[in-house]
């Protein structure tokens, strides 16, 4: 420690007591004037510094908010989620309008159907007279019997117009009309009204069934008086398909 200016250095140990006294009052008296100005002054400087310190902190922080990109960097105006406006909604697609489904129309086309048997082709047909010895008409065309035989299907074995007709092996029904009959109703005639021997009439028809299973249809054209002959136009079928 230097001492002061005006204390004598070789003063005597009896001395040194008045020596303390006064180096403490002169440096109190520093410490009071300049010494404490000093320490007020140093206190000042270091808020200064802390509070410089802390400025160039907030400018560098504002600095680095104004770098950063936009979407970033918060908007003065933003609002938060809570606040913002409704967006407006997209309006609803139209729901689609259900097309009724068409009224179902019944077909006008038939079916298929299991196929009938068929009523059978022509075989022949054309006009006859025969008389006491009949007429095959199993063969194409009919033939008319000369004498005897056991070929004949239909003869007449009398010569009163009123008697009947005869089938030689087959059955004879006469046909009640209206109209003419197709095979299968012919057929059927002779199967619920079959004789041996039938009177058909003039203009009617009859209904027989030959010594082969063919189905025949005659009508009578004429009986000649006193004559075992007959005169008829006759149709013949061939077997129906599946019989």
């Amino acid at each position: 420690m230097v001492a002061p200016e005006d204390v004598p250095r070789n003063q005597s140990s009896d001395e040194r007591p008045t020596l303390r006294r006064r180096l403490s009052r002169h440096y109190n008296e520093r410490l009071d004037g300049s010494g404490r100005g000093a320490v007020l002054s140093a206190l000042i400087g270091l808020v200064t510094a802390l509070l410089g310190a802390a400025v160039a902190i907030y400018v560098a922080t504002k600095g680095d908010d104004k770098n950063a990109p936009p979407d970033a960097r918060p908007s003065a105006g933003a609002s938060s989620p809570a606040n913002a406006p409704p967006v407006p909604s997209s309006p609803a697609a139209p729901s689609p309008t259900a097309t009724p489904s068409p009224t179902a129309v019944p077909s006008t086309e038939a079916g298929p159907t299991t196929a009938a048997p068929s009523d059978g082709a022509v075989r022949w047909s054309g006009e006859v007279r025969f008389a006491t010895y009949g007429v095959d008409l199993d063969t194409v065309p009919a033939t008319v019997q000369r004498y005897w035989s056991t070929d004949a299907d239909l003869s007449r074995d009398s010569a009163s117009a009123d008697d009947g007709l005869h089938a030689e092996w087959g059955q004879l029904a006469l046909w009640p009309g209206p109209g003419t009959p197709s095979r299968q109703q012919c057929a059927e005639r002779v199967s619920t009204h079959g004789a041996e021997r039938v009177h058909i009439p003039v203009g009617r028809i009859g209904c027989l069934t030959t010594n082969k299973d063919h189905v025949a249809m005659f009508t009578v054209i004429r009986y000649p008086d006193d004559s075992f002959q007959v005169t008829a136009h006759v149709t013949v079928w061939t077997p129906a398909e599946g019989s």
